[in-house]
């Protein structure tokens, strides 16, 4: 077998599913051979070395310093700090001799990947883009919102087309949208592959649900529905708590919120007000909240404690592997209508889709669910079709 070329994987994001996903490639790349495992180094985040530090006798990893760290986030605006991170990379891919780089979230580096001097590096670059711009997925039902979805298709193109001008920019992953792939390939030339959402199909919970429910304070008669993960404000947090407004005193009576995650930096405050206003105007409503940290066993043991899993994101057109969590546990959905998961929702049948700005739209799909309490879906086909080995063999080139 053919080795491959010294690849960089960099991630200095330990938010959502950023460690998720480096924990599949690692994974992976412990079941190859040595002289396969030390072509790759993991440049990652500090705090990452809690996840992987029983990996390190396999696998090179490189945490970025806290000082390097802050200089990085001194610098104001998205494309100041992609310019520092680019120079601090530079010095990596010198030290390690590195041919390729991979970024597992691109999107930053737009700008600065089509510098003429970039190229100069002398490696071919690729990485996963989670925010492409579909001009079908997003809203135009009002000229404002047509006004804005061009003024972003416009932005979008540009920024491509500007990256793109990097002459060794060989791959550009996009997550779970085949259509989207073939849109971009046509639109800006063969350089997108379509990338399987994957799901850790292998870390079962076998603790029975109502040992769960003790463990996170949840009444036993209530119907759970979750909000989960990076708590940012695409997750909608506002919208589905207003509407609660919608539903009658029995209804609530039946409800238990259940919120987990860790709040985005900068979105604590609006985050805490929306929950606290919610708890005094809802009172019969049971809140239960764990804002902290939840790593992959505590992830699964969420998704197992829910009846449905409220991911109606807002202003986010792209996919994200909570739709795999909820087919691996057989937990409906709601989801936002527009976007990826609006069509891999509808596609599989995952769950009910609304549109993610109007709390009356969300409030008919919970009360679609009070109805059917046992309602559940058939994630099998999704499974199969997001396997994690196909996931790292594309980004890993095995």
């Amino acid at each position: 077998m053919q080795l491959p070329e010294r690849t960089l994987i960099y991630d200095r994001d330990i938010s959502g599913h950023h460690l998720d996903y480096l924990q599949f490639l690692v994974e992976y790349l412990k079941q190859s051979p040595p002289t396969t495992r030390e072509k790759f180094v993991f440049v990652l985040h500090e705090g990452a070395k809690v996840r992987f530090q029983k990996d390190e006798s396999m696998i090179n990893f490189y945490y970025i310093k806290p000082e390097d760290l802050d200089f990085i986030l001194s610098h104001a605006g998205v494309i100041a700090r992609a310019a520092a991170e680019m120079n601090y990379l530079k010095s990596l891919v010198e030290r390690y001799h590195t041919q390729r780089l991979v970024f597992m979230h691109i999107d930053a580096f737009q700008y600065e990947l089509g510098k003429a001097f970039i190229p100069k590096l002398g490696i071919k670059i690729a990485g996963l883009l989670f925010l492409p711009f579909r001009k079908y997925y997003e809203d135009g039902s009002t000229l404002k919102a047509k006004l804005k979805r061009e003024w972003r298709g416009w932005r979008k193109g540009l920024q491509m087309k500007w990256m793109l001008r990097h002459p060794q920019i060989d791959q550009i992953f996009i997550l779970n949208d085949k259509q989207g792939v073939q849109e971009y390939n046509r639109k800006f030339g063969s350089r997108f592959e379509y990338l399987p959402d994957p799901i850790d199909v292998g870390l079962p919970i076998t603790t029975a649900t109502q040992v769960l429910k003790d463990k996170y304070g949840i009444p036993s008669e209530k119907m759970i529905f979750l909000i989960y993960g990076h708590l940012s404000e695409r997750k909608n947090v506002p919208n589905i708590l207003e509407a609660l407004t919608s539903l009658s005193t029995t209804q609530h009576q039946q409800m238990c919120i259940l919120i987990c995650g860790e709040p985005e930096i900068g979105y604590e405050t609006a985050l805490y007000s929306a929950i606290e206003k919610a708890e005094k105007k809802f009172p019969d409503v049971s809140f239960v909240k764990h804002i902290r940290f939840f790593n992959p066993n505590d992830t699964n043991e969420a998704i197992k404690l829910a009846d449905v899993v409220l991911v109606p994101y807002i202003n986010f057109f792209s996919s994200s592997n909570i739709l795999g969590l909820a087919a691996k546990y057989s937990k409906p959905m709601i989801a936002s209508k527009l976007g990826v998961m609006g069509a891999l929702v509808h596609q599989y049948k995952l769950g009910l889709t609304v549109a993610p700005q109007k709390p009356a739209a969300i409030a008919e799909a919970i009360k679609y669910y009070l109805n059917h309490p046992s309602a559940t879906i058939d994630g099998q086909k999704y499974l199969e079709d997001h396997t994690a080995e196909v996931f790292c063999k594309k980004i890993l080139l095995l």
